[in-house]
């Protein structure tokens, strides 16, 4: 038997086959006994899947849905600087990259102003400050993979997998 029989038999077991198309099965169930014990399998979990109420869904969502609400300037900043890690990691980056090649480039100049202390300390607080910032955009990282993508993401999903695969024993045990 092939895939198209089997897919037309389905759809005359579910009602969608045209009148024509239920004619053509029914007949061919009659002389084929393959096809006529597949057809009425087929029909008891139409009718069974048929046989399932609606029901409604009463519990307040976890997630919250946005449709069509304008984005403020902060939501749009906050998505693209820390909604997205790689944007935020590479902008730490560029700005330590940006700070350290600006203090590279600067050692060559003589300030009147500033002692070789001055600038060595105000140098040793740049570099505690740039670990501070890292260890924070770091933290932030792994808070986002561990902690919210695990509890707001991936349970959701698994929980509904588990009610799906739940629906799915419930209809294989009706079959037998």
């Amino acid at each position: 038997m092939n895939e198209k029989l089997k897919d037309r038999i389905i759809c005359v077991a579910y009602g969608d086959a045209s009148f024509l198309e239920k004619f053509k099965i029914n007949r061919l169930a009659s002389k084929d006994e393959e096809v006529k014990q597949i057809l009425e399998e087929y029909c008891k979990i139409a009718k069974t899947v048929h046989s399932i109420t609606k029901e409604e869904y009463t519990e307040k969502p976890k997630i919250r849905v946005f449709i069509n609400e304008p984005k403020s300037v902060f939501e749009e900043i906050y998505l693209i600087i820390i909604g997205k890690p790689l944007i935020s990691f590479a902008a730490a980056v560029l700005l330590v990259f940006a700070i350290s090649f600006s203090i590279i480039n600067n050692k060559e100049l003589s300030y009147d102003g500033y002692s070789i202390a001055e600038v060595e300390k105000a140098n040793l607080e740049v570099k505690q400050a740039l670990q501070i910032v890292n260890s924070i955009f770091t933290k932030t990282e792994n808070k986002i993979k561990h902690e919210i993508f695990r509890e707001e993401v991936s349970k959701p999903l698994n929980e509904g997998m588990n009610t799906i695969n739940k629906l799915f024993k419930k209809e294989k045990k009706n079959e037998i």
